[in-house]
This record gives C-alpha cells, structure tokens and sequence, in this order.
C-alpha cells in the first residue's frame, strides 16, 4: 500500500487536523436569523452562511458556550492551553488543515467558537452503543454487539491508557433508511450499564447532521448511551476551545474510488476543544479500552441487511484508493508515552457484509493500519 505522572483526565481532548484542501463552496452573510428555523444560539457575535451546503454557522462567546450550561460547569474554569496534557501546551497549526466549507466566507473572531446551527426541528438519531466486552476467564473474553448494529474494528481491551489517535480515510458512503454509517475512535471504561466514553471521527447520518455528506464528530456518555452525552455540542458538556472547526459542519473534498485520497487525524487528547473531568465517573482516572474502526446501525427495514455502506463501500481486500483504511494507530499509556498498539483485537459481526484487514508493520509509514469496509446488502449479505 503507498501511503503517505499517573493520569488525571482533567481533559480529555481532540484534535482534527488533516491532509484535505479547502472547500469549494461560496458562501453569503444570511439575511435572516432564522434561516434554518432556529434562533442564534446566545453569545452569538457572527453569523456565517454556507451557500453551496446550507450550512449556518454562528461564531459564539467562548465564554457563552452551551457547555457551561451543564450543572457540573457551572464554576469551571476553561482550560485554553491545559497543563495536564504536555502535548497541548505549544502552538498548534490548523491553517489549511482540514477543509469545512463554510470557510470560504472568512472566520471566526478571536475568543468565539464556531457552532454549527440545526438544520431541523428533530432530535431523533440512531442510538449509540458500544460492543460489550464479557470476560470468560482470565485469558478468554468474547464481544457481544448491541442488536443493530454492526462493525468491523479493532480494539485494545483491560489495559490502562489515556489517549489514542489514527489519521482516518474520508469517503462519502451511501446511508439510508434513516442510518448512518460511522468511522471513528472509542475511549471507554466501565461496564456497560456504566460505560464511559468519549468518541471522534466522522459519520454519514442521514436523519442527524448534514444528511448525505460526511461530517465531523464528538460523542460522549457517562452511564452506557442510556441518558448522558450527545452528539457535538447538542447537550452541555465538551468545552471547545478552537474557532476554525465547526463540529457536525461538512469534510470537503472527500476520497473518491481511484481517485485521490483524503483523511483527518484524529487524536483523542489534543486542541479543538475538551471534556472536563467533572462529566465522568471513571474516565476521570484512565481508559480500559480503546477501539477503532468502523460503525453502521442495521435497521432491517424490510425485513432485509441494509444497503448503508461502510467507509467507501468496498471490502479491504481491494486495498488503497478503493477500500477505506485507517493508518499509523497509536495509544497513549498510563506514563503518558505514545505507542503503537500490539495484540488488536480485530472483531467483525458480518465479514460477508463488512470486513477488515490489519496489516501491523511497523517498519512502513502507514504503522499500525488496516483496511475495512463495504457495501452491506448485497448477494452475500441478504438479511
């Protein structure tokens, strides 16, 4: 393939930053607050209008985030460059790193975050989960899927860690039936009924977001998906501390089959923004598992799989420029150094609808990385 001291989690951070080009859109001032249907968000200062996607972004007060509307923040104190991350305190570069199309007509000021406006009146998105890790023994352990859902991933699992990163591939795969399909990382600890995670990459979803193109995200829980976290900044809780990336906002360009290849790096310990300590019960001391890989919710409508690809909606072994990968996966270890991973889990529900390849050499460019994937229903993939 060619390509190119003991934790504290006081934050728990993202960085998103990319070998993608700027977006092509054109882009205007709204004329109306409620272009989308919905009123600016407080502590909006700016308000930017994306042509070609429809999206509205709304430069806001840091200070006026909807994070400190959480009980726990009422008193925190926001962390713009955190000392509890070594990594986080230098300058970071974003400039031309990662392409939003909503970039075209400027930027946000200095000291606002830009929040990207609702595009419907729903709420309504697939539920979340997590694969449930059951122990057997002290060497056996068996992952049992949440119903409906399907994937094709590979996972660290009863370790002790503090972070995780991988530069993901970016495809648009068609989803339907009110899905979504989703490549991205998992940090979590705890059982499932008490599962924390936090969680970034990027997703196609239909009924959340911008539909039919690739979008980033964040998501977070505290209890098992059950009544905590979201999606984004929908609820209280992440601190964005970056004025360049709108979350949900639309990737663009993305790969395309044969063609040139795009992806983002996504390290769940850096810049963007962060989740205070005070949301969790047991990240606040460290991970015990960490997955990447992709995600799709099967709605069996009709009684049949679904059509809704995952990555580029080819199978690994048609290999780069086809099959989407993610590359160079590293884990951060409770002493805080980066590693490559060793002894990944890989776990796959229906290999004859979405599989995956690891390939860990370590010697290449690429790192640890794997290639994962495909087109769900198909001759081989009926129900």
């Amino acid at each position: 393939m060619t390509m190119v001291s003991p934790p504290k989690w006081l934050v728990l951070m993202i960085s998103i930053i990319s070998s993608i080009s700027d977006g092509h859109a054109r882009a205007r001032i709204p004329i109306s607050s409620k272009v989308t249907g919905f009123d600016k968000p407080k502590g909006t200062i700016k308000t930017i209008e994306s042509y070609e996607t429809g999206e509205v972004i709304d430069c806001v007060d840091i200070f006026k985030q909807p994070a400190f509307d959480h009980p726990l923040l009422k008193n925190h104190t926001i962390q713009i460059k955190p000392s509890s991350n070594p990594k986080a305190n230098g300058e970071v570069d974003v400039e031309g790193a990662l392409g939003q199309a909503w970039w075209k007509n400027g930027e946000c000021p200095e000291g606002t975050i830009p929040i990207l406006r609702p595009q419907n009146h729903t709420d309504h998105h697939f539920m979340r989960s997590k694969p449930h890790v059951k122990r057997l023994n002290s060497n056996d352990a068996i992952i049992i899927p949440p119903r409906g859902h399907e994937y094709a991933e590979v996972s660290l699992i009863d370790g002790v860690y503090k972070g995780a990163s991988a530069k993901i591939n970016v495809w648009k795969p068609l989803a339907v039936n009110d899905e979504a399909s989703i490549s991205q990382i998992w940090v979590t600890s705890g059982a499932l009924d008490s599962l924390n995670s936090v969680e970034a990459g990027w997703m196609v979803n239909t009924v959340y977001g911008t539909g039919l193109d690739a979008q980033i995200f964040i998501y977070w829980t505290t209890d098992g998906y059950k009544k905590t976290g979201c999606f984004n900044l929908k609820c209280p809780g992440f601190v964005q501390t970056n004025k360049r990336i709108a979350l949900g906002a639309v990737i663009s360009p993305v790969s395309t089959y044969k063609g040139q290849q795009y992806e983002i790096a996504v390290n769940i310990t850096k810049e963007v923004g962060y989740w205070p300590k005070e949301l969790f019960t047991l990240l606040k001391g460290f991970a015990t598992q960490i997955s990447w890989g992709g995600e799709v919710y099967n709605s069996r409508k009709y009684g049949i799989h679904t059509g809704t690809q995952m990555g580029s909606g080819s199978f690994p072994s048609e290999g780069y420029g086809k099959a989407a990968f993610f590359r160079n996966l590293k884990m951060i270890a409770y002493e805080s150094i980066e590693r490559d991973p060793e002894n990944l889990q890989p776990y796959v529900t229906r290999p004859e609808c979405y599989d995956l390849k690891l390939v860990e050499d370590r010697s290449s460019s690429n790192g640890v990385h794997f290639f994962f994937g495909g087109p769900g229903y198909s001759p081989q993939c009926i129900n």
